[in-house]
């Protein structure tokens, strides 16, 4: 049962968390970054992830509760700050580059959160957390919160993997093609973050609460 269910959480998630898409936003923000500096947030990333996932099967709908979050709320906040971030990216101030590595740590913000585990990411999560918690008292609990766990595991080191290929292409594309892929993946961040604000909208109108 453990197994079956780590194989059935990294199914279900990994398209989601996409690390290859993670790895191509780290190769736009890793401007300046000295090779110490993106493997330690290549590290930092990975470990990140497998911590948030965690927190959100455990606690991620009673947080949401608490503070009156509704997913299509958590979906807009997500699109503006991706939004905000490939606008920044589109359009870099002079003298300024799109990553600082002192003083600014992205490894959080955005690659995990809300690149890696974004709302959908965590909508998923939350239904299995409900899933798991309404299961029948004979089912024990453990063996199916550490298949999940273990499916939080591979997907981070599968993500880790990913997130190191930014590296050697970056030294392959050099500092101008750098340059050209970071105003790239500003655009379409941007486009991700209207979709996220769209997408949040869509399910805001469906809510029958909303629509009375």
């Amino acid at each position: 049962m453990t197994l079956q269910l780590t194989g059935m959480t990294v199914l279900a998630l990994l398209p989601m968390v996409n690390p290859p898409t993670t790895a191509t936003l780290l190769l736009g923000l890793s401007k300046g970054m000295s090779r110490e500096q993106l493997r330690r947030t290549v590290n930092q990333t990975t470990l990140y992830l497998f911590c948030t996932l965690s927190l959100t099967l455990f606690v991620g709908s009673g947080i949401l509760e608490v503070f009156g979050i509704s997913m299509p709320g958590l979906r807009l906040a997500g699109g503006m700050v991706i939004g905000f971030i490939g606008f920044r990216m589109l359009f870099p101030q002079p003298g300024h580059g799109v990553a600082e590595p002192e003083g600014q740590n992205i490894a959080f913000v955005p690659l995990t959160m809300p690149s890696l585990c974004g709302p959908g990411t965590m909508a998923v999560i939350i239904s299995g957390a409900a899933q798991i918690a309404d299961a029948p008292d004979e089912v024990p609990r453990w063996p199916l919160y550490l298949g999940v766990l273990l499916g939080f595991a591979l997907i981070s080191l599968i993500s880790w993997g990913t997130l190191r290929l930014a590296g050697p292409v970056c030294r392959l594309l050099g500092q101008s093609g750098i340059d050209a892929m970071t105003r790239i993946m500003g655009f379409l961040l941007i486009c991700m973050g209207v979709q996220f604000g769209i997408n949040g909208v869509m399910e805001l109108a469906q809510d029958p609460a909303f629509a009375g």
